[in-house]
């Protein structure tokens, strides 16, 4: 049997990766994960919005002004970016050697990569009117939509496909 590196048993008995995991604390494991879950809320709620009206959903809504929403997502990104850390700090052996958690990793890089282009290419060029920007962000809000779902999707198969919870005893 393969047993995880060493590195994973040292950060686990780090003081804060024990408080994480076992301080009945308001402000430990549940917590993080509680902003995690709204960082989340944050950055893929507003995603969707933005995805679903270049799909051509509420076309009532102009465009131009959901640029506003990239504020609010990369808020969520940054909330999801520490508290991701947090919570692996909390399980570094049960992360670090399931390959969904990377599986999860590339997801996030290549949406929030879809992100920026929809950004740059469709919200910060002024000279496309309302049809452009439409026809400029179909491909790339497809796209964020799948790779958000596969996000979330990897996400909660963490809690159920590891092998180790922590470092083996």
């Amino acid at each position: 049997m393969v047993l995880p590196p060493l590195l994973l048993q040292t950060i686990e008995e780090s003081g804060l990766s024990t408080w994480l995991r076992e301080s009945e604390s308001p402000f430990a494991f549940y917590f993080v994960l509680l902003f995690h879950t709204f960082g989340l809320a944050l950055l893929v709620g507003a995603n969707a919005v933005i995805d679903l009206r270049l799909l051509g959903i509420e076309r009532d809504i102009p465009l131009a002004p959901l640029k506003r929403l990239f504020g609010i997502m990369w808020l969520g990104f940054a909330i999801n970016a520490v508290s991701g850390v947090l919570l692996l700090i909390a399980y570094p052996t049960k992360a670090l050697t399931n390959p969904v958690f990377y599986t999860k990793l590339m997801l996030i890089g290549l949406a929030a990569w879809v992100m920026t282009k929809l950004e740059s290419r469709v919200f910060n060029d002024s000279t496309l009117d309302e049809a452009a920007m439409m026809g400029q962000g179909r491909r790339l809000a497809k796209w964020s939509l799948v790779l958000w779902v596969g996000v979330i999707t990897a996400g909660r198969l963490l809690a159920y496909t590891y092998k180790y919870l922590t470092f083996p005893s």
